[in-house]
């Protein structure tokens, strides 16, 4: 998959050519579409290693671009940019497929430096967005006693281990996960070691895998 091949979805003239100049820079090859059903039509015909979509579109969602690129290349990586930061947006783009969602206050320098963690498997998100989601997380989280989760062999995951293996479940990496929780990459590194410690396991996978078995076993939620 190309990933200096993108195409954009913005109905604004002023915003798309903007965003079209900036996007020149640095890939050669860009096509911009102004509504749902030229999108759908191109992404029937042409493959893009990027996808740029707005979500307020005339004739239609964003999101339903988002579907329709990731059934028809499920390898492209799609990045939201709109004005819309409510969790509602948010989350519906999320669960869609988008690799990563941005507010339309970005500036010249943050779009090149967030197309660039998007090609290296990160997951953009602006400052407000990345606080949506962590307050998301803390309201679905189960709500701990004392803030531990009390474990027959007494080896409890605190509040910010839970939130933090929450967010390493979602696919976030450590320094994403650091941003999300506002304390270091080192400090995240540390918090690793002991929820492996906690919960006996040496991988990620068999970090969650063993939490949502105890979770399970004193009848509460598992991590989704």
């Amino acid at each position: 998959m190309n990933l200096d091949r993108i195409l954009l979805v913005e109905d604004d003239e002023a915003t798309r050519q903007w965003l079209l100049s900036q996007l020149a820079r640095q890939h050669a090859d860009v096509h911009a579409c102004v509504n749902v059903s030229e999108a759908i039509a191109w992404l029937d015909q042409q493959a893009a290693g990027i996808v740029l979509t707005d979500l307020g579109l005339p004739d239609g969602s964003g999101i339903d671009v988002i579907r329709h690129a990731l059934r028809r290349h499920p390898r492209c990586e799609v990045l939201v940019i709109s004005i819309f930061g409510d969790e509602g947006h948010v989350v519906s783009a999320i669960e869609a497929g988008a690799s990563g969602y941005l507010l339309k206050d970005l500036s010249t320098d943050s779009l090149g430096e967030q197309l660039q963690h998007l090609k290296e498997g990160g997951s953009p998100l602006s400052p407000q967005i990345a606080r949506t989601l962590v307050k998301r997380q803390r309201q679905m989280a189960p709500a701990p006693e004392a803030g531990h989760i009390a474990y027959t062999d007494g080896m409890a995951l605190t509040s910010r281990e839970q939130e933090l293996l929450a967010l390493i479940a979602k696919g976030f990496s450590y320094q994403e996960s650091a941003d999300l929780l506002s304390v270091s990459a080192n400090t995240v590194r540390t918090y690793i070691k002991r929820i492996y410690q906690k919960l006996s396991v040496n991988s990620r996978a068999e970090a969650v895998y063993e939490f949502n078995q105890r979770q399970v076993q004193l009848g509460l939620s598992p991590l989704r």
